[in-house]
């Protein structure tokens, strides 16, 4: 019966310990690469084996290029265009962007699971940038916080287009009552007032970072932590 106990008691240490420290299981996992991006822990491609990163965050890699998995949003595809262990961010580009005239895209903000894999580790991306909305305004605008975007839309309307910012920068206030939301997209800026439409969409055209992190949670269910903030 002590053998036993013994027994019982390694082997349950050892199940403790994959679940707090799974990077030691992955030793043996040789990184992927999809283009000029390396794939390693915690994320994989479906060509992997099952014991390499992790299920939640398989990417696709198709013609050398990664991209988000359909589980992420299913209303656009999504370039993987950088992949940041240090900062453990992912930076990821809207695919159908037209890079030789300025577009604007038409999407709802990405919203990323929040679920528990077998070992209890639960798994959430978030946006770490602005949120840039376009507007449709009944008049004019004067203010810097809205930046004229009509070359950037094939609208024939007569309402006046602009982009504008929203974070923690920005005032309810700020925003005019005559004009209405078209569309809304993360974006690597903090300011927008001095620069051009032109300058806006160059760098929407670098696209957005998401963060992942894991949070040692039983039930799966503690993600309330992660929330919107600014990367600058």
């Amino acid at each position: 019966m002590l053998v036993r106990a013994k027994v019982v008691a390694f082997f349950g240490l050892m199940a403790l310990a994959v679940s707090l420290f799974p990077d030691t299981c992955m030793a043996d996992c040789v990184p992927s690469s999809c283009g000029n991006l390396t794939i390693d822990y915690p994320f994989r491609l479906g060509s992997d084996p099952k014991e390499c990163g992790r299920p939640l965050y398989e990417l696709v890699c198709k013609n050398n290029r990664t991209t988000l998995p359909r589980k992420f949003s299913t209303h656009q595809n999504f370039l993987v265009e950088e992949i940041s262990r240090e900062n453990e961010t992912v930076r990821v580009v809207d695919a159908s962007l037209d890079r030789n005239k300025c577009s604007i895209p038409h999407y709802p903000l990405l919203k990323f699971p929040c679920r528990a894999d077998q070992y209890g580790v639960s798994f959430s991306m978030i946006t770490t940038n602005s949120i840039m909305y376009v507007l449709n305004c009944n008049m004019p605008m004067s203010s810097l916080l809205y930046v004229d975007a009509s070359n950037c839309t094939n609208s024939s309307s007569s309402a006046h287009t602009y982009f504008f910012l929203f974070n923690s920068r920005t005032k309810l206030s700020d925003f005019n009552e005559s004009c209405r939301i078209e569309a809304q997209f993360p974006v690597m800026l903090s300011n927008i007032s001095g620069l051009s439409a032109s300058d806006i969409y160059l760098k929407m055209l670098m696209g957005f970072e998401l963060s992942w992190a894991w949070f040692y949670d039983i039930t799966g269910k503690q993600c309330s932590s992660l929330s919107l903030r600014e990367n600058m």
